[in-house]
Formats: C-alpha cells, sequence, structure tokens
C-alpha cells in the first residue's frame, strides 16, 4: 500500500542507483537467462516511483539513466529519456491505480519494459544502430517481462519491509 507519508533522502537514494548500476553491471550479468537478465534500472525507477512518488522516481530516472547511458549504452541521453517518460507514466497512471496488488504491480511492469523496449528501438533504428525488431519482440521482450515483473515484485517487498524496519527520513 502507497503511504504519501514515505520520504527518503537523496544521499540514500544516490547510494541506492549506484549499487543498483554496480549490481546490474557485474553480478546479475552472470545471471541471465538465455542470455538475458532483468533490467533492475527499469525495476528501480518503477518502484521508487511507486512508494515515493514522481519527484523522487524523476531523480531516479535520471541519475540512473545517466549511469547507464555513459558506462552502457550506445548512444548517450536515450536511456535517461526513456526512463524519465516511464517515470511520469508510472506517476499519472500506474501510481494512482496501484493499490498494492502485486497483480497490478506485474501488468505495470510489464507494460513499462515493452515500451522501454519500443522507445529504445526507435531511437537506435533512427541513429542506424542496426536493432532487429523482430529478435527484440519475440525474444528479448517476453524474458525480460517474466524477469522483471519477478525483480520488480521482490524489491517492492523488500523495500516496504526496510523502509518499515529503518524509517528512511
Amino acid at each position: 500500500m502507497i503511504n504519501s507519508d514515505i520520504h527518503i533522502k537523496y544521499r540514500y537514494l544516490f547510494l541506492i542507483i549506484v549499487i543498483n548500476y554496480i549490481l546490474q553491471s557485474t553480478i546479475f550479468q552472470a545471471w541471465k537467462l538465455g542470455d538475458i537478465s532483468a533490467n533492475l534500472t527499469l525495476v528501480l525507477v518503477i518502484v521508487i516511483t511507486i512508494i515515493y512518488g514522481l519527484e523522487k522516481g524523476l531523480f531516479t530516472a535520471v541519475i540512473a539513466g545517466l549511469f547507464v547511458d555513459v558506462f552502457l549504452s550506445m548512444a548517450v541521453g536515450i536511456n535517461l529519456f526513456i526512463l524519465v517518460i516511464i517515470s511520469v507514466l508510472i506517476s499519472i497512471i500506474g501510481r494512482p491505480l496501484f493499490t498494492g496488488n502485486r497483480l497490478t504491480l506485474v501488468f505495470m511492469t510489464g507494460v513499462s519494459t515493452l515500451l522501454y523496449h519500443l522507445m529504445y528501438f526507435f531511437f537506435m533504428y533512427f541513429l542506424n544502430k542496426g536493432v532487429s525488431f523482430s529478435l527484440v519482440m519475440t525474444h528479448i521482450v517476453p524474458m525480460e517481462i517474466v524477469l522483471n515483473s519477478i525483480a520488480c515484485v521482490l524489491i517492492y517487498h523488500f523495500s516496504l519491509k526496510w523502509i518499515e524496519r529503518y524509517k528512511l527520513d
């Protein structure tokens, strides 16, 4: 359940983003299913936006997007832009509908993952980066939706327990 009184300091949020980036680019690269791993950056943006709202969600999207773009991406700014759009959409559409139901969280994660890949393909197409749309939509997206949904439910669940235990004010 979303509580509008829950807050997190930006320094803690920044630390979480850095840890997320380190985990995403190292440890979780070894935990792939058929060369596909969960997009923990996208999952983090979804969870932060749901729990803390648009302001913290945008902060997470911008900082995490910059990390991914600068260190891992083919073009700088694309992930940042896509994550910001997804954070805004989650805040406007998803957050008001979300009542703590895990199925709603899975649905939002699935739609966000699909939207992420559609926008990413759009940018890569116009930058002539040679990304195969059929490969992405038939092989990568379905598996990533499953992995992201599992990761999102787990991270959301543990985030609420962590918030309750440490009261990050």
